[in-house]
C-alpha cells in the first residue's frame, strides 16, 4: 500500500508533516488554509439569500446544502449548511462584505468568528466541594467541618481552582433554604481562602445575597447555573473584578427535565449566549470575565447532551473560554449508579481536553488531572 491517512490536528502538526517530507517552511501557510474543511451551519435566511450564499461556495470550491425548496422559493426560509476550507471560506467573506442585502457583512464576520481555530490551552481542573447534603453523588457531599481538609485534598491532587456549592440543582432538587445556604458559604469560604491563599475560588449559586457574600469573603468567580436570571449577581461581579461563568438553562431543577425540546440546540444555546452575553456587556462586566457553560443535563436530554459534547465547537466564534460540567452526571449512564460512572467521566475529560475546553469541573480530582495531563502530552507529540 503506497498510500495511508495520517491525522494533522493544528498547525503545529502540519508544520512537522511538511518538515518531514522536506516542503519549504514557506507553504506553511496556504497548506493550513487547505487543512481541513469545515462544516458551518447558518440559521435560517431567506431562500434568495441561501441560493446566493451557495452559489457562491461553488465559486469558490466549495459547497452548501439548503432546504429542497430553497431554488423555488417554495420554502420560506433556508437554513444553510457550508462545506469549505479555510482558503474558500476568505473568498467567499470577501464576496459578502460587499453585498450589502439580508446581513451579509455580518455574516462574513460570523464566519470568520466560527471558522476561527480554538486556541490550544491547558485545560484547568475544578474540583467540586458540595456543602450538600442531597447531591447526587453521594461521596461528594462534604460537611463543613471537612471542607477545608477536602480544599487541600483537591490542591494536592492537582486542582486548578475549587468550586463550592451549598445548594443542590441536580433534577428535582427543592431550593435550599437561603440563610442556611449563606450561613454554609460565609463559614467555609473565608477558612479555605485562609488555608490557600493563592488557590481560585468559584462559589456556585444563583442568589444575589450568596454571591455578593461570597465576593466579599473572597470568591473569585460566581457559577450561576440560572443563565443570568438575576442581573444583581454579574453587577457584583463587575464590581468585585470577578469571574462569571454564564450557563445554559431553562425552568428550575424541579421543571427543567421537561423542557428539553429545541428546534435546534446548538443554535438555540447560541443565541441564549448572544443576548446573555451582551447583557453583561451592557451590565458593565468585561468580556474577558465570562466563561460559558452550555449546562449539560440542565434541560437537555442523553441524546442532547451527548450532540453537544461532540460540538463543544459550536461555541467558539464567540472568543470566550468554555467550561464543561459533566462528572458522573445520569447520561453518562443512566442504569449506572452515580458512583459507577467514573470512567464515562473520564472520557469525557479526555474528549474534552482534546478540544481545547478552557475549564472541567469534577468530582475526581486526581483521576481527571492524571487523564488530562495525558491528553495534554497527547496534543504536543
Amino acid at each position: 500500500m503506497r498510500v495511508c491517512r495520517i491525522s494533522v490536528n493544528g498547525k503545529n502538526e502540519l508544520a512537522e508533516e511538511l518538515k518531514k517530507i522536506g516542503a519549504n517552511p514557506a507553504s506553511l501557510p496556504f497548506f493550513e488554509n487547505r487543512r481541513e474543511t469545515l462544516t458551518l451551519l447558518v440559521n435560517s435566511m431567506p431562500c434568495a439569500a441561501a441560493n446566493i450564499l451557495k452559489q457562491e461556495l461553488l465559486s469558490a470550491g466549495g459547497d452548501a446544502a439548503v432546504h429542497a425548496h430553497a431554488v423555488d422559493c417554495r420554502a420560506n426560509a433556508s437554513r444553510v449548511l457550508m462545506f469549505a476550507d479555510k482558503k474558500q471560506l476568505a473568498a467567499v467573506c470577501e464576496k459578502l462584505k460587499q453585498m450589502p442585502w439580508w446581513g451579509f457583512p455580518e455574516l462574513a464576520d460570523d464566519i470568520k468568528k466560527c471558522s476561527a481555530d480554538a486556541v490550544c490551552v491547558r485545560t484547568k481542573i475544578a474540583g467540586i466541594i458540595n456543602l450538600t447534603d442531597d447531591s447526587f453523588y453521594a461521596e461528594s457531599r462534604t460537611a463543613v467541618s471537612d471542607a477545608v481538609s477536602r480544599a487541600k485534598q483537591f490542591v494536592s491532587e492537582g486542582a486548578d481552582l475549587l468550586d463550592l456549592g451549598a445548594e443542590s440543582t441536580r433534577p428535582g432538587a427543592e431550593r435550599t433554604d437561603e440563610n442556611k445556604e449563606l450561613e454554609k458559604i460565609r463559614t467555609v469560604l473565608p477558612e479555605i481562602r485562609a488555608a490557600l491563599p493563592d488557590i481560585k475560588i468559584s462559589v456556585d449559586t444563583t442568589r444575589f445575597s450568596v454571591a455578593e457574600e461570597a465576593l466579599q469573603k473572597g470568591a473569585d468567580i460566581i457559577n450561576d447555573v440560572s443563565g443570568l436570571a438575576d442581573e444583581n449577581i454579574v453587577k457584583a461581579c463587575r464590581d468585585h473584578g470577578a469571574g462569571y461563568v454564564l450557563m445554559h438553562s431553562r425552568g428550575t431543577s424541579v421543571t427543567m427535565d421537561g423542557m428539553c425540546e429545541y428546534d435546534n440546540i446548538l443554535l438555540e444555546i447560541n443565541s441564549f449566549f448572544e443576548q446573555r452575553v451582551e447583557l453583561a456587556e451592557k451590565i458593565g462586566l468585561k468580556r474577558e470575565k465570562i466563561i460559558l457553560d452550555p449546562g449539560f443535563g440542565f434541560a437537555k436530554n442523553e441524546k442532547q447532551n451527548m450532540y453537544l459534547l461532540k460540538n463543544l465547537c459550536a461555541f467558539r466564534g464567540f472568543g470566550i473560554p468554555l467550561l464543561a460540567g459533566v462528572s458522573r452526571k445520569r447520561f453518562l449512564g443512566a442504569e449506572l449508579k452515580a458512583e459507577e460512572r467514573l470512567e464515562a467521566t473520564l472520557s469525557v475529560t479526555a474528549l474534552c481536553v482534546l478540544q481545547n475546553v478552557e475549564y472541567i469541573r469534577v468530582h475526581d480530582v486526581a483521576a481527571n488531572r492524571r487523564t488530562a495531563d495525558f491528553c495534554e502530552a497527547l496534543k504536543h507529540a
